[in-house]
């Protein structure tokens, strides 16, 4: 773990910080990756709103994102509430669902989201989170995982997201409502060719938008952008 802690220190971007972190998990059977993180202009984090996610199925990718399933799960906030790594399926049993958070596990399982677990995060000020991993390459890796280790990996991950993107004051220039819905899209995973087909706009166009709101933002990757974006409360649910 040592080494792979050194070379979260020495990220220098949030891509990158998130290629290695990704890298750790799935050396321990973990394909699926996702990063939450709170908003800060509301009450509580958005729910289902992922920054990074790699690694899991189409299907699951279809239900949680693109048909907005994700906005309905429980367990993100569940958990970091409860402050301690929780294994999805036994986050369920700490809460009493709803009809609508019923239908979100139902979608779920009828996508075979399977099990995994959900890490905590916290930070400076506020900056709280999870990291969450599932889709593994074998029955057993979620009764052998090293857990703890797995969630100090999180929160030192966590840790240099913030000091790479430490928080900022208002923006010099404001993102226009266009920028705001771009920017909302990128942080849900779409790729430019999906968010030009979505707003009915050229490729191009969505292109020079990206280009505004990174100048904007002062960032340089849809990665850093998104996170930025949810941490400044300009895309909060």
């Amino acid at each position: 773990m040592n080494l792979r802690v050194a070379e979260i220190s020495d990220a220098g971007s949030a891509a990158e910080l998130w290629r290695v972190v990704r890298g750790y998990f799935r050396a321990r059977g973990f394909r699926g990756f996702a990063y939450f993180m709170t908003s800060r202009s509301g009450p509580g984090p958005r729910r289902g709103f992922n920054i990074v996610h790699r690694g899991f199925s189409r299907a699951v990718e279809q239900a949680y994102v693109s048909e907005g399933w994700g906005e309905k799960d429980p367990l993100p906030q569940v958990v970091i509430s409860r402050g301690a790594p929780t294994r999805w399926s036994s986050a369920w049993a700490l809460i009493e669902p709803d009809d609508e958070q019923m239908a979100f596990l139902a979608r779920m399982r009828a996508a075979e989201l399977g099990d995994g677990f959900t890490l905590p995060v916290y930070g400076p000020a506020g900056r709280n989170g999870s990291v969450n991993v599932g889709a593994t390459v074998r029955e057993n890796v979620l009764d052998t995982a090293p857990v703890e280790e797995m969630h100090m990996v999180a929160q030192v991950a966590h840790m240099r997201l913030c000091q790479l993107l430490p928080d900022r004051g208002p923006l010099e220039k404001p993102l226009s409502a266009r920028e705001l819905e771009i920017l909302d899209w990128v942080a849900r995973g779409k790729s430019n060719s999906v968010i030009a087909e979505i707003l009915d706009l050229s490729g191009a166009t969505v292109d020079t938008y990206l280009r505004r709101i990174y100048e904007k933002l002062e960032v340089s990757d849809r990665t850093s952008a998104a996170v930025v974006g949810v941490g400044m409360g300009l895309i909060a649910a």
